[in-house]
């Protein structure tokens, strides 16, 4: 073979290298791109803003001022709305501890209180849009309460007589003891027979009922119509102050078992609540009472007073009572459900925001027998 001929055998066989071998250069060129591409600065996607189901929380307190909404419950969730109807926003305290929030109470128009387990104070100063932890101890027992603005101070309460005061509107908390002044006994009253306690009345307490007032669980409070605060617990604990909290007398029981709440009424009525249905009324400040008429026997959680001046009490199984008698007699104004309700936010429109085992829900009055309202 001459040289002219071996030339072109070797062009051909290059050409036909070439030609069998793109295959494996495109590949390459696409993993070249690929990872060019990868690496390459980009604008990210948008996300949806993540969906918030508030009848999927469990949900301990809610409160408003104007249409500013505040939620809170399970795993130290935070709901926001300007609006009962929503769209309700989760936010975020910081550090989120995730124990469970029991109550809420703004205590001006840009102040908002959240207490819970652990000790877990919150404070938001711009109505619920950011929030800053206060108090916390790990292991403590649990808040179950705050009050509203009382002179200068607020309280927060709970367990085991478990209680907080804050001077400056919530920004830090110190410890704060009770301070019981037991009344004075009359000689008959000291030689009378003590009356027998019910020991089925209040199986949840864990305490003997001789044991002092000050470690019985706290789980309400209100300002009577005259200034003087009440608070009521575990095991028919009934106390009042005349000095702003400074000291406390215990007031005669009514009840051997557990009351949840206190309200008062614009008449001056004095309305506490609690276990199998009992609610009482009081006239003259907390020293005598009177047992109201209620449909049932279910434990009653919450309470809150509507535009009306009426009381509205929330409770096991979908309860939802209103008097429209000061507190003497209350029935059933909205359909009953299985899940309990444990706090009622009163809605201009005549329905009512309520929280509890089933979430945030809106409730409808309907016809209410003898319902004198």
């Amino acid at each position: 073979m001459n040289d002219s001929a071996s030339a072109t055998v070797a062009q051909r066989q290059a050409a036909g290298s070439v030609v069998a071998g793109w295959p494996a250069l495109l590949v390459a060129a696409l993993v070249v791109g690929g990872a060019v591409y990868s690496f390459s600065p980009r604008q990210p996607p948008a996300f949806p803003d993540t969906q918030v189901y508030p009848e999927r929380l469990l949900v301990n307190g809610v409160d408003r001022a104007g249409e500013r909404f505040v939620a809170v419950g399970e795993q130290g969730q935070i709901l926001v709305a300007d609006g009962a109807a929503g769209p309700w926003r989760s936010v975020a305290p910081a550090p989120q501890r995730g124990s469970t929030l029991t109550r809420v109470r703004f205590i001006d128009e840009q102040r908002v209180l959240a207490v819970g387990h652990d000790g877990w104070i919150l404070l938001s100063e711009d109505r619920g849009d950011s929030w800053q932890e206060v108090a916390y101890s790990e292991g403590s027992d649990p808040l179950l309460g705050v009050s509203g603005l009382i002179g200068d101070r607020v309280f927060a309460y709970g367990a085991f007589g478990l209680m907080r005061v804050s001077q400056d509107r919530g920004r830090s908390w110190q410890p704060y003891e009770l301070d019981i002044v037991t009344p004075e006994t009359t000689e008959d009253e000291a030689a009378a027979p003590e009356e027998a306690l019910d020991p089925y009345a209040d199986p949840f307490a864990a305490f003997e009922a001789q044991a002092f007032s000050g470690q019985r669980h706290i789980n309400g409070m209100t300002v009577a119509a005259d200034g003087s605060l009440i608070l009521v617990g575990e095991r028919g604990l009934l106390l009042r102050s005349t000095d702003d909290g400074q000291s406390w007398t215990e007031l005669p029981s009514v009840y051997d078992g557990s009351l949840f709440g206190a309200l008062s009424l614009p008449s001056g009525t004095l309305i506490v609540f609690g276990m199998r249905g009992h609610a009482y009324r009081s006239d003259d400040l907390g020293q005598t009472w009177t047992e109201s008429r209620l449909p049932g026997g279910e434990s009653l959680f919450g309470g809150s007073v509507d535009d009306q001046g009426r009381a509205l009490l929330v409770g096991a199984a979908g309860t939802l009572l209103r008097s429209g008698d000061d507190g003497r007699s209350f029935q059933q104004v909205a359909a009953p459900t299985r899940s309990g309700i444990v706090t009622i936010e009163p809605l201009a429109s005549g329905g009512w925001l309520t929280g509890g085992e089933g979430g945030l829900v809106i409730k409808q009055p309907q016809a209410a027998a003898g319902d004198a309202s």
